[in-house]
């Protein structure tokens, strides 16, 4: 089934419209975020974001083809250089960027960013590697999946979801997302509690099969083309947090990163990012602690020269497993879809 943004990304492509764009809103260069990576795409029923978070082997190798011939494909460590002295390139920069610390980033993208010589980003989620992370959304997907209803209790109110057709099981799945981000982390894992006990569940089994271990890790920071960074100790949303809080996931983190693979950590991607989770006063202390040379958002958006100012909430483009096709990143990498979703503005402050 085709999704309402797919025929409308299809209309897109066959319009010349894109071009005029890039002066505008392509800028000097585009950082990319993926999560994961599958060895092919299955026509198996899935929630649309939870499809959406996965590539193709296939689709990787022949984008990183593609792009070279385009664009200077550099590390995160060189951004700030080229961000002080854009004149000195001819070429557009693209960096990529990989979120949480799935063990497919080893096992599957690794292989192929070796092979063509290419550098990349693993923001690593501490709580994967010490085997303590909560997969929800797998969870949650399952539970939606394989059952007509949904119910969870709370002390204020219940939510009821009827989940027969898949829109329902769509929307069921957003609403409750967007719950779980938003509670604090005794609230969330009480939901969580609820939902294992009432449809039969155990979180464990999510992150045995799923996650980068620390060994593999040190593997991976043992090659220069690989850039380990930080992504929070427990994956929260940074807004549900006091200051002090946001201090200890975040310090915590990089220290034991740090610990771990025996080199500075100085790059940083906010837990979920959009500007529901990161707003003024998050970018505000980080800005004010200096504890990254760069912090990466979600928001979409082209780096521009502007930029240069705002390191520590940088936007990217997620590399979406519901797309896969070249002709669609453009759009993205010239801009046009990044000017049309942020009101033909570019995204530099907040």
């Amino acid at each position: 089934m085709r999704t309402k943004r797919q025929t409308v990304f299809k209309l897109l492509k066959k319009t010349p419209m894109k071009y005029p764009f890039k002066p505008f809103f392509g800028g000097i260069g585009s950082i990319l975020f993926m999560h994961k990576v599958v060895e092919d795409k299955t026509d198996e029923p899935r929630i649309e974001l939870m499809k959406a978070n996965e590539i193709s082997v296939r689709f990787l190798e022949e984008m990183i083809l593609s792009l070279k011939n385009q664009y200077d494909l550099i590390s995160l460590d060189q951004v700030e250089a080229r961000l002080k002295n854009p004149e000195a390139h001819q070429k557009k920069f693209i960096v990529f960027t990989f979120d949480d610390g799935y063990r497919d980033n080893l096992a599957l993208a690794y292989p192929i960013f070796k092979k063509h010589q290419v550098p990349f980003t693993i923001y690593i989620t501490n709580c994967f590697p010490n085997k303590t992370a909560k997969l929800w959304w797998y969870m949650l997907e399952d539970i939606i999946l394989e059952n007509p209803s949904l119910i969870i209790n709370q002390s204020k109110a219940t939510m009821k979801f009827k989940i027969k057709t898949f829109i329902e099981k769509e929307r069921a799945f957003m609403s409750v997302r967007t719950l779980l981000i938003q509670k604090s982390l005794a609230e969330r894992n009480e939901i969580l509690f609820q939902l294992q006990e009432q449809y039969d569940k155990n979180l464990s089994d999510y992150i045995e099969n799923e996650t980068l271990s620390w060994d593999d890790i040190k593997e991976l920071s043992h090659d220069e083309l690989v850039t380990i960074g930080c992504h929070s100790m427990n994956h929260l949303a940074l807004n549900t947090l006091s200051v002090e809080e946001i201090k200890k996931e975040v310090l915590q983190s990089k220290e034991q990163l740090e610990k771990n693979i025996g080199k500075p950590v100085i790059h940083f991607a906010y837990p979920y990012g959009t500007k529901h989770e990161v707003a003024e006063r998050e970018i505000n202390l980080f800005e004010s602690m200096n504890w990254f040379n760069t912090a990466t958002t979600s928001r979409l958006g082209n780096i521009q020269p502007g930029h240069h100012s705002a390191l520590n909430h940088l936007p990217r483009i997620q590399i979406l497993g519901d797309e896969q096709d070249l002709e669609i990143l453009d759009l993205y990498l010239y801009g046009m879809i990044p000017a049309m979703k942020n009101g033909f503005k570019p995204v530099v402050k907040i």
